[in-house]
């Protein structure tokens, strides 16, 4: 009995390790000319509301907080600061949906002369969300007089999938596409007590696609 159960344990925490791993698909499209200067500033904006499944805040926070991180070159102005110096025209539900949707807004002298004096040459436009694929397993806690603990196994397939469209203010075309895809398996085994392990794919897709924004602009 002492050996099989030394078999289970090890067969269980083998699973462990394998479904606690993730794996990461990345690309880039570049389809115009670009190039960015020491000043020039950059801007991530997520996508609207009524377009569907708007980008996760927290997503777009890490976003913001990685690029600037990764590179010196270029300014970024934090999605929030922006909407709130652009208010109302940037707004989840009023911003530019496609490229085709910028020169009647870069019509307007107001929001022309405001994107010069901050020198916002590109508008990056973050899509996508994280959702969870598939999910099976059950937990049980209980207490009693004598102790508690809680016993079964969870688990669950998320995928973060998000993609960012670099749009050159000036020339008001899209310059290229980057996108990152991370999928991984976390699970919860319970024996006594829960250790959940977690694959965490939204914050690695946030480390991957602020590597491929910071690399697209260093070519």
């Amino acid at each position: 009995m002492i050996v099989v159960n030394k078999i289970l344990t090890t067969g269980f925490i083998s699973l462990i390790i394998i479904s606690g791993c993730s794996t990461t698909r990345i690309d880039e499209e570049v389809s115009a000319a670009y190039s960015i200067k020491e000043g020039e500033s950059i801007v991530l904006l997520s996508d609207s509301y009524h377009t569907g499944n708007k980008t996760e805040n927290d997503f777009m926070d890490c976003l913001n907080k990685s690029l600037l991180r990764k590179q010196n070159t270029f300014n970024i102005i934090s999605t929030n600061d922006f909407q709130n110096m652009f208010y109302p025209w940037f707004e989840p539900s009023t911003a530019p949906q496609k490229i085709d949707d910028l020169p009647k807004l870069l019509n307007k002298e107001i929001i022309k002369n405001k994107l010069d004096q901050l020198q916002i040459k590109y508008l990056i436009k973050i899509t996508g969300e994280t959702k969870t694929n598939a999910s099976s397993g059950a937990l049980s806690c209980a207490a009693g007089p004598g102790g508690g603990g809680c016993f079964g196994f969870a688990w669950w397939d998320d995928t973060s999938s998000y993609e960012a469209s670099i749009w050159d203010l000036s020339q008001e075309v899209s310059v290229g596409n980057v996108s990152a895809s991370v999928s991984g398996t976390s699970v919860i085994p319970a024996i006594i007590i829960p250790i959940p392990i977690l694959a965490r794919t939204q914050s690695n897709a946030c480390v991957g696609l602020s590597e491929q924004i910071a690399g697209f602009f260093s070519k």
